[in-house]
């Protein structure tokens, strides 16, 4: 198997072990550590970039729910098609 298929394969083992068993992953994680083969390398990066869309994902939930109850920026209805501004209905 070639280094790049091992990479790839590696990446998606990591990304799924820590989507759903983020415990057993840690430990993966901690007994890999050292080993240069590129499964492992792909397996680490898999873990880590699972991690991070997560972290993502909670911090857009977290805007999303201090937003609510801001006005947001609405086309006026008062202008015409010529004046392209925008005013917040309050």
């Amino acid at each position: 198997m070639d280094a790049d298929k091992e990479l790839l394969e590696g990446f998606n083992a990591g990304y799924i072990i820590e989507k759903y068993r983020p415990a057993l992953s840690k430990q993966l994680v901690a007994a890999v550590q050292g080993v240069d083969l590129p499964f492992v390398e792909g397996f680490v990066a898999g873990t880590q970039e699972y991690t991070k869309e997560r972290t993502q994902s909670r911090t857009i939930a977290k805007l999303r729910e201090t937003s609510k109850g801001i006005p947001r920026p609405t086309k006026s209805k008062d202008r015409d098609e010529k004046d392209k501004g925008f005013e917040i209905d309050i």
